[in-house]
């Protein structure tokens, strides 16, 4: 009888796990504009003169890049500009292209296209592809919580006769 004890507790730890994901904390604002040095301060004084409240962020490496991008995918109010390493948004956006209106790319980089590419990005409205639904999760909690107190419930009136 002890062990089934400790085998119904290990077994209720294991079910009532979840998945835990270990990609890492998105520090970047959600409306952002991905640069490099060459382009980084001329992008932050256009959005600067604008009055666009826009965080511009000049990125070193590839990497940092495609970290920032599979951040997008969950978070579905990142909108990111690309006025630098637009060959690497291009490809994700070749994989993932249910993002084409979060992710603007500005390949011929002045200062007009920059300026309407700050506009767009601005103006994206920020749950576009909002699917997530609440209803869901809720449901399927509500369905765990039944089934384990009904197992509990069954298991300590079985002991109790």
């Amino acid at each position: 009888m002890k062990y089934l004890k400790i085998l119904i507790i290990v077994l209720t730890l294991f079910l009532t796990m979840s998945a835990v994901s270990s990609h890492g904390v998105d520090i970047t604002s959600d409306t952002m504009v991905v640069a490099n040095e060459t382009n980084g301060k001329m992008t932050k004084s256009i959005a600067d003169s604008n009055n666009m409240n826009i965080s511009v962020y000049k990125f070193t490496s590839e990497d940092e890049i495609l970290h920032t991008l599979e951040h997008s995918i969950n978070n579905t109010n990142k909108r990111i500009l690309f006025v630098a390493y637009q060959d690497i948004a291009h490809d994700f956006l070749k994989q993932h292209p249910d993002l084409s209106n979060r992710i603007i790319i500005v390949d011929d980089v002045n200062e007009n296209t920059t300026l309407e590419g700050l506009k767009t990005i601005i103006n994206t409205n920020e749950a576009t592809n909002n699917e997530s639904n609440f209803a869901i999760p809720l449901v399927t909690g509500i369905l765990i919580g039944i089934f384990i107190g009904i197992a509990c419930g069954v298991f300590i009136m079985k002991k109790k006769n």
